[in-house]
């Protein structure tokens, strides 16, 4: 690590914005996709073994790296990577992996996002922030190195990263989130916890089996070659195109910029073990596909179609969801996210809600009504006097 008397990162062009030294952290600030991946890379390269990295997936090195490259220069947007270190020990304490956008008048720093990241959080390293008064410390730096924006808005954050509480839950300014994730969890097998679940899913499987039963059983695979990658990719975007998405989600095949972005995701990231896309194939036709990132431990599905038609009331898209799940199981991961939002497809897994949580900040008098607001209204979801007060508030607006 780099002492304390120097910069953490050395990358060759000057890229900081701000480099403010607090009284316990120091808070470096890096511009730009390249400034800011290779700031990144330097932080995870310079730990000693014993020392990691706490994130999750959608923050992680390899996904930043495509998510920075093909979307922030599309969608007029700058990347900015926030590192703050603990002055004595030389630590990484917190790295925040921010876009700043303006709208409207406000220049606004938000987690890098544009619609395709499930969730919002900070890179934990190993100086810890357990203690209020440490956070406190660093967030104060961070706030104070963050001077150029009016609000900071941090949204879509779990309660806890790879296991790890998140530190920035403590701060004034949180409310829930109108989103929640959707987690299944295994403490057996995958046939234990599927035997738990309702008539209507066991009714399902039954067809599934007995159809097959008298034929040749589909083949269930991951796509790990270049050619394998291309043809089950272009069956999962075929099928999403023509109407079988089984969230019937369509902004990623709608926005051509997201597309090239999943594209270049699922290329890029399935050599190096963060993406993973899975086909299920009868008759050398793909009835369904699925793709989704593993990272420490947790398997995050992310697009998935199935071809409905004839194939319909086989319900393949759960069926290659349960052979997704024993695959990993055998690998160890237990945890299974189903994203964001509710969906009847989700629920027939009994796939538990859990709470995310905004924390917005204004860092400007003009920004002061707009956070207000949003804080008002996250609260409002977990108070009925309130929900009724802000439908109020919002016809008004509207009339």
């Amino acid at each position: 690590m780099a002492s304390v008397s120097t910069p953490l990162v050395d990358v060759t062009a000057p890229p900081r914005v701000s480099w403010w030294r607090g009284p316990r952290f120091l808070v470096e600030v890096f511009d730009g996709a390249d400034e800011a991946l290779a700031a990144l890379e330097a932080v995870q390269g310079g730990l000693n073994t014993q020392a990691t990295l706490s994130s999750s997936g959608f923050q992680s090195l390899n996904w930043m790296t495509v998510l920075y490259e093909e979307l922030a220069s599309a969608k007029r947007a700058m990347p900015r990577l926030v590192v703050v270190t603990e002055r004595n020990s030389g630590e990484v304490a917190m790295i925040l992996p921010l876009i700043v956008k303006k709208k409207r008048t406000l220049r606004i720093a938000r987690f890098a996002d544009f619609g395709v990241t499930d969730y919002g959080a900070p890179i934990l390293g190993p100086a810890l922030l357990n203690k209020r008064r440490s956070m406190r410390r660093a967030w104060r730096a961070v706030r104070y190195a963050m001077r150029d924006v009016d609000m900071i808005r941090l949204e879509k954050m779990p309660e806890d990263i790879a296991g790890r509480p998140n530190p920035l839950l403590s701060r004034a300014g949180v409310a829930p989130s109108r989103f929640t994730g959707n987690v299944v969890e295994l403490t057996g097998s995958v046939e234990d916890y599927i035997a738990r679940l309702d008539d209507a899913f066991w009714q399902s499987l039954e067809r599934f089996n007995k159809f097959w039963d008298r034929k040749s059983p589909p083949r269930f695979f991951r796509a790990t070659t270049p050619d394998e990658v291309a043809r089950a990719y272009a069956a999962l975007d075929e099928q999403q195109s023509s109407g079988d998405d089984v969230f019937g989600n369509r902004s990623a095949i709608e926005d051509p910029v997201v597309r090239q972005f999943y594209e270049r995701l699922v290329m890029d990231t399935t050599e190096v073990e963060l993406g993973f896309l899975f086909t299920l194939e009868a008759g050398g036709e793909a009835i369904a596909t699925l793709f989704g990132i593993q990272h420490g431990g947790t398997f995050t599905l992310l697009r998935m179609s199935s071809r409905e038609g004839r194939w319909g009331e086989l319900a393949p898209g759960r069926m290659i969801c349960i052979e997704a799940m024993k695959y990993f199981v055998a690998l160890g991961v237990r945890r299974f996210d189903f994203g964001l939002r509710a969906h009847p497809f989700k629920r027939s897994f009994g796939a538990t809600e859990v709470p995310l949580y905004d924390l917005i900040v204004a860092r400007d008098l003009a920004a002061v009504p707009r956070a207000t607001f949003h804080r008002v209204k996250g609260r409002a979801r977990k108070n009925q006097r309130l929900r009724r007060f802000f439908r109020r508030i919002m016809r008004l607006r509207s009339g």
